[in-house]
């Protein structure tokens, strides 16, 4: 029996490890290795977020490209339309003078001929008939030449006005307030448009101390 015990306590002696001291040691891994996932977890998120704001930095400057890139062709195209309105404003504008050049001397002969059908029947010694007549054909020149847009100038002020009159006589007067007033109106100016084809010749009282 005493072999036996000897033998029980020789491998006792043989064995280092128990269960026990297992244990303590997986814990203690496990507690080592999550400090090494602790100490490395920073590092991590350090690179996912250094990652991020390189992505965020890329999409700004690719914004920022596009929008250059976008502000230069409308700058381009708003450019471009506004050399076609000036190209087609000045090709307008020179159509209508080319028109007018062309057209004018018409116009002139047609208000001429309307001047000495007026001066006729208002002034010439015709008959009844006739005056109705003549002035049955001086309302149908006043509607051509309105028809091509030429229309009187109506005088809507008794005074002279030099943008659109020209006074072709002078009566002298020694009263202050007839400085300038009209007369009597000669002949009717025409415009055509903002253009002054003729002004309306009158005759004006001309202050004289």
């Amino acid at each position: 029996m005493k072999p036996r015990k000897e033998n029980q306590r020789t491998t006792e002696q043989s064995q280092p490890f128990s269960f026990t001291d297992t244990r303590l040691q997986l814990g203690k891994d496990r507690g080592a290795l999550r400090e090494v996932r602790q100490d490395s977890l920073p590092q991590v998120v350090q690179q996912e977020n250094t990652q991020v704001v390189s992505m965020l930095n890329n999409l700004q400057s690719n914004f920022s490209s596009l929008v250059q890139v976008v502000s230069s062709r409308l700058s381009y195209d708003k450019t471009k339309e506004a050399a076609f309105d000036r190209l087609y404003q000045e090709m307008e504008e020179l159509k209508q003078d080319q028109e007018l050049n062309q057209l004018r001397p018409l116009y002139i002969d047609l208000i001429l001929h309307f001047d000495r059908m007026e001066s006729i029947y208002r002034h010439g010694s015709v008959s009844p008939e006739l005056t109705e007549i003549l002035k049955t054909l001086s309302g149908e020149l006043i509607e051509i030449l309105y028809r091509r847009g030429v229309e009187p100038l109506y005088t809507t002020s008794e005074f002279f006005d030099p943008k659109t009159q020209k006074a072709i006589k002078v009566e002298p007067t020694n009263n202050l307030a007839e400085d300038n007033r009209i007369v009597d109106i000669v002949r009717h100016g025409f415009r055509l448009k903002e253009l002054i084809l003729r002004p309306t010749e009158v005759i004006i009282k001309k202050y004289q101390p």
